[in-house]
């Protein structure tokens, strides 16, 4: 059998919804599809560069309950003063006591998915399951035969979320290698508009395994704002998959910050089903050690006239990798598709590596579409000059990677975001860039 997959059927009975028709066949779907495939490797297309080895070398148990702890303090000061919605889950589960839900307006509602599972499955029913593919997707396989609580969201037509929804992620592991397997929804009506902020934190020491599975509905002209922080613990393994379907004239723009945890990855799939779509993908990582950091995109033009953008930026020290896939596939009816993609690399060390795989496949003949993936160390003509105005070295390499990095973080359209993202990577580069030319401190 396959890793994990008799913990999930042994656990599926206890969990909330068992009994109801169609949860029951899709945590069965889930675990068929996992069964099959089991844990990806490097000969499957979207995993030939991220191993999952780590998964079969530790025995990581499911989270069966959450300690109780209080919120603690957010590395991002700006996000953390926000006025927000605030859902927080420890281990994967909602922690009511830690959420922060009063005053939603009428035609929201922002839930635990447990509770929705056990008290109302009809509201999920069209929803839950039906965007992100199973049989593509072997980690999303594993997490739907899991699926127990994390976050739904649900905005009516014509909604302007007054606040932002921060998604606060604790894991606190104990003793043991301990796993986690939250699932969220977002499901917005025609014409509203939201912005999702989501922070990933590790409380306690120990090892874990965070797979985190979201599926995203936008209706015709519906416009979201994704930023994502993740910021876990180097003794953690963070698989992010996410999966949005976006119907005519709709906005997803999502930003992702990584630096933390051994292995972290976000895959992230958009399907643009209707014309006149805008996406736009854009992400920065840090990595140092012998972290491994991959973004991976998949991006499906099916309608005429529809945009997509992605732009990720990478700053990558000793023995680091870093992973970027990036598809876009354009289909025969998406005429005057605009499609661009690129990925950009800082290596700062002779043993720092990044992969980069950019893709374009094209079946429509009317389309202006860009892929490009650049890798190098820093301007030696640049740093010399700094140097020559009597700026210390360290200094002067963290000013130049500041502003490779900046020029992408400047994208954020919410400055209280931008600023924590900027602040982070400032502290980061303080941290990590003191130390020779070549990495050979590393």
């Amino acid at each position: 059998m396959q890793p994990y997959l008799a913990q999930a059927l042994d656990a599926s009975s206890t969990f909330a919804g068992a009994g109801v028709g169609w949860i029951d066949a899709l945590r069965r779907a889930g675990a068929d599809a996992y069964g099959e495939h089991g844990l990806p490797r490097r000969r499957d297309e979207y995993w030939r560069y991220t191993s999952l080895n780590a998964l079969l070398d530790e025995g990581f148990q499911l989270s069966e309950a959450a300690p109780a702890i209080g919120l603690p303090t957010l590395p991002h000061p700006s996000v953390a003063g926000l006025a927000t919605y605030r859902v927080v889950l420890v281990n994967g589960r909602v922690q009511p006591k830690l959420c922060a839900l009063d005053g939603m307006p009428d035609d929201v509602l922002i839930s635990g998915l447990e509770d929705l599972l056990a008290a109302a499955p009809d509201r999920l029913e069209p929803y839950l399951g039906q965007i992100a593919p199973l049989e593509d997707m072997p980690m999303a396989a594993l997490n739907t035969a899991f699926l127990q609580d994390g976050m739904a969201i649900f905005i009516g037509e014509n909604i302007i979320l007054d606040k932002p929804v921060h998604l606060i992620s604790i894991t606190a592991p104990g003793e043991g290698a301990m796993m986690v397997q939250p699932r969220h929804l977002v499901v917005m009506g025609q014409g509203a508009q939201a912005t999702l902020i989501e922070t990933h934190i590790t409380a306690t020491g120990g090892s874990s395994f965070n797979n985190i599975v979201t599926e995203m509905q936008l209706a015709e002209g519906a416009k979201l704002n994704h930023f994502v922080f993740q910021e876990e613990a180097d003794t953690s393994v963070h698989l992010s998959g996410t999966a949005v379907s976006l119907a005519a004239g709709s906005f997803y723009d999502s930003f992702v910050l990584q630096s933390g945890a051994a292995i972290g990855r976000s895959e992230i799939r958009a399907y643009l089903n209707g014309p006149g779509v805008d996406c736009r993908l854009d992400g920065v990582y840090l990595a140092t050690g012998k972290q491994v950091v991959d973004n991976t995109t998949y991006v499906e033009h099916a309608a005429p006239e529809c945009r997509s953008r992605q732009v990720y930026k990478g700053v990558l020290d000793g023995q680091a990798r870093g992973v970027f896939q990036g598809k876009v596939h354009v289909m025969r009816d998406a005429q005057k598709t605009d499609g661009n993609q690129l990925s950009r690399a800082l290596l700062l060390s002779p043993r720092a590596e990044i992969d980069a795989r950019p893709e374009l496949e094209i079946y429509a003949d009317d389309v202006k579409c860009s892929h490009g993936a650049t890798a190098g160390e820093l301007d030696e003509d640049a740093l010399f000059y700094l140097l020559s105005r009597g700026i210390p070295q360290a200094t002067a390499r963290r000013m130049l990677i500041e502003a490779f990095l900046s020029e992408a973080i400047a994208e954020i359209p919410l400055q209280p975001v931008a600023e924590d993202f900027s602040t982070h990577v400032r502290q980061w580069l303080a941290g990590h860039i003191d130390q020779p030319a070549d990495g050979a401190g590393s």
